[in-house]
């Protein structure tokens, strides 16, 4: 079990994580649901039954969205390890032990991890459920977050 050493750093709270959470994914929500739409993703919605888009549909769109995300974020996940949701919220990522992450392990290891970890057949849906459980735990640390070896603070 990782040691988190108790320090002047406060956890963030759980609903500004879940709040943080929703913010990015609007801002995400702005650009990805009009491509969608012009790119067929609704099409299948107006038959009966309706027809969801295909497997390799949903990981273009994937792939394409979490590529909008760094774009997006890439600057201050850089500067300050936030998001547009989490500077809103004002909390932010940091390594375990306070130190500041580098964008690339926040961007490969806690946010890429958890993108195409919910895409595993079967398992996928139930592990991102997991994920969101473990910030109600003692420690607030999702899944991504004890993968990555960070926690989110406030500031």
């Amino acid at each position: 079990m990782e040691n988190i050493q108790d320090n002047s750093y406060r956890l963030a709270s759980r609903w500004s994580r879940i709040g943080a959470s929703v913010v990015d994914g609007l801002v995400l929500g702005i650009v990805l649901l009009p491509l969608a739409y012009f790119t067929g993703g609704f099409d299948g919605l107006s038959q009966t039954p309706p027809v969801e888009p295909s497997f390799g549909y949903k990981i273009v769109m994937a792939v394409l969205g979490f590529g909008l995300y760094c774009a997006v974020n890439w600057k201050m996940l850089k500067q300050s390890g936030q998001t547009v949701g989490k500077k809103v919220l004002n909390i932010r990522v940091v390594n375990i032990d306070g130190s500041p992450a580098k964008v690339q392990d926040l961007i490969f290891k806690r946010y890429a991890f958890m993108l195409f970890l919910v895409y595993i057949p079967f398992i996928g849906g139930l592990l991102n459920l997991v994920n969101l459980a473990m910030i109600f735990g003692k420690q607030r640390r999702a899944l991504h977050d004890r993968v990555a070896k960070m926690r989110v603070i406030s500031n």
